[in-house]
């Protein structure tokens, strides 16, 4: 499969994964969810890692503590995004979760020393308008603290991201992936007895174990192995600005299946934080570049 064509697979998964976290919320707990679907990620992936020899790698003292902290900050980021999805709509939580370019640039700025620009300052303000038109447009119900809840998420993947720079660049996409899954599993086993122990949810029927099923077969295996085998082989800009669309796919996904009712400040902020959050991933990717190009100079 060509980087492109995994990019494109990822990018309509990626879209379905608010739904399948909606129809998740009704039969299990947060945690519960998301871990289960780790399990579920995990056998699916366990027989490659095995019969290539995979597991010693993910398992050394170089990378395990990288791919700890990923799994970690990713996997409390994800319960985060999925309890979310019982207090709002699967297409308002993709749209407001485009602030995490935000996060992104913020950081560049911070670890290059660089003071914000006046064109990234303009296009975080088209990010934010797009997010604050949702907001408002749900302070009436009780959708608001769900979008709360997904404007706390973006920060905890930056970190995630963080750590996986720290890795080998020959480190391959299943590996990358298995050993993300693995270490999200066992950060995320306190939260879930916790959660046992205090009423959390969790269903044995049929419909439910399915969506689990998928879940764990989508998003917490195929989806991780497409997108890093799309980055490490292709611009990261360029994947980036592709995968920001989603929330337009997430939307029509939502609306055929009558999760969503098409609303005007929906489709506005959309566009708003579409616009921002494309021109704000250029603007990072060129401060990067410069970087990178200044870096022989200074040496």
């Amino acid at each position: 499969m060509t980087p492109l064509a995994a990019l494109v697979l990822d990018w309509a998964i990626t879209a379905l994964w608010p739904l399948i976290g909606a129809f998740g919320m009704r039969h299990y707990s947060g945690a519960l969810f998301v871990t289960g679907g780790l399990i579920v990620g995990l056998l699916a992936m366990a027989p490659w890692l095995l019969i290539t020899g995979r597991w010693r790698r993910l398992l050394s003292r170089k990378i395990a503590p990288s791919l700890a902290m990923m799994g970690l900050c990713s996997g409390a980021a994800t319960v985060l995004y999925i309890s979310a999805l019982a207090h709002t709509t699967p297409a308002n939580a993709a749209i407001v979760a485009q602030v995490e370019v935000l996060y992104s640039a913020a950081l560049t700025a911070w670890l290059l020393g660089e003071r914000p620009s006046l064109k990234l300052g303009l296009a975080a303000l088209l990010v934010m308008s797009g997010t604050a038109l949702i907001m408002l447009h749900d302070l009436s119900s009780p959708r608001w603290r769900g979008d709360l809840m997904i404007l706390c998420t973006p920060w905890l993947y930056q970190v995630s991201h963080i750590f996986a720079k720290r890795l080998p660049r020959d480190l391959d996409a299943l590996t990358l992936s298995g050993g993300r899954v693995f270490y999200g599993i066992l950060a995320m086993a306190p939260v879930c007895a916790w959660s046992l122990l205090h009423g959390g949810r969790w269903s044995w029927s049929s419909g439910a174990l399915a969506i689990l099923i998928l879940q764990g077969l989508l998003m917490s295996s195929l989806n991780f192995v497409l997108w890093y085998k799309a980055i490490r082989n292709m611009e990261l800009s360029k994947a980036t600005a592709f995968m920001l669309s989603y929330p337009a796919l997430t939307l029509v996904f939502s609306w055929a299946l009558g999760r969503d009712a098409i609303q005007g400040a929906q489709i506005l902020g959309l566009a708003c934080s579409f616009s921002g959050a494309v021109w704000t991933a250029r603007l990072t990717q060129q401060a990067r570049k410069h970087a990178a190009d200044a870096l022989p100079v200074a040496l």
